[in-house]
């Protein structure tokens, strides 16, 4: 049996066109469904969409205050089709909790655990961006091999590459020898996950030099790879991983799906 995982900053959006991408993207077996920048009438929709599957949602669990502005009204979700969720929990002590979920899922893979958040963007945050991937690491370094999947858009990096220690990291609210994101997805990484893109191109003799190796994002005139699954080696072989990325922003997103497909060891 397969699992497929999705990961997706679906950009506040729970239009026809992102039901329509989404389920023609679902697996006949069981599918994890990650999904970032979802405001409350988004995922209101998102679960008309699979009415069936168990779901979660970061801002059940914080709500937006009454004088908090717009930006404490996004989070994110995430969907278990044919899977239960066990238990979920933020990411407490990160800036922005409601832009993290953790959950456990229950069936028959057994355990399996899946982080997903999404990084603080623009110039405004400075700092702040840099702290909360500390707080991300933090937690991601304390459950390590409990880990299974993390399904992120990270607003990172500047430059991609196969190779770690080649990936280069915004100096931006960062000057520190060690850029926090690296911790997350540098050669300084606090967990044993690995980039199932990368997993799947070496697997299948694909192009390991280009920058970015995929497209997720446009920024202004540079193509980017900010969004990502990692998975955990030990236990899942990654078999197919895809960023279909015009069928994305055609489903009124910016930003590029992340399809990726798994056996277990």
């Amino acid at each position: 049996m397969k699992l497929r995982v999705i990961q997706w900053n679906i950009k506040k959006s729970g239009s026809p066109a992102i039901k329509t991408f989404l389920k023609q993207r679902v697996a006949q077996g069981p599918t994890i469904l990650c999904l970032e920048e979802v405001t409350r009438s988004a995922y209101d929709r998102l679960t008309e969409f699979f009415p069936l599957a168990p779901s979660c949602f970061s801002l059940d669990m914080r709500m937006p205050g009454h004088h908090e502005g717009r930006e404490r009204a996004i989070g994110v979700a995430v969907l278990a089709l044919g899977l239960p969720i066990v238990t979920l929990e933020l990411i407490d002590r990160a800036l922005f909790p409601e832009r993290t979920l953790s959950v456990l899922l229950g069936g028959p893979f057994g355990p399996i655990r899946v982080v997903a958040f999404h990084s603080l963007t623009g110039s405004g945050y400075l700092k702040a961006k840099s702290s909360n991937f500390a707080s991300i690491a933090d937690y991601l370094e304390q459950l390590r091999a409990k880990l299974d999947f993390l399904c992120f858009d990270g607003n990172e990096p500047n430059e991609d590459s196969s190779k770690v220690e080649k990936i280069v990291f915004s100096s931006h609210g960062d000057r520190g020898r060690v850029k926090k994101m690296s911790l997350i997805m540098g050669p300084q990484k606090v967990h044993h996950l690995k980039d199932s893109y990368v997993a799947y191109l070496k697997s299948t003799g694909g192009d390991i030099k280009r920058d970015p190796l995929a497209l997720s994002y446009k920024k202004k005139l540079a193509d980017r790879r900010y969004d990502y699954v990692m998975h955990s080696p030990r236990k899942w072989k990654v078999t197919d991983c895809q960023y279909p990325y015009k069928e994305s922003i055609a489903a009124h997103s910016d930003h590029s799906a992340v399809i990726a497909d798994y056996e277990l060891r």
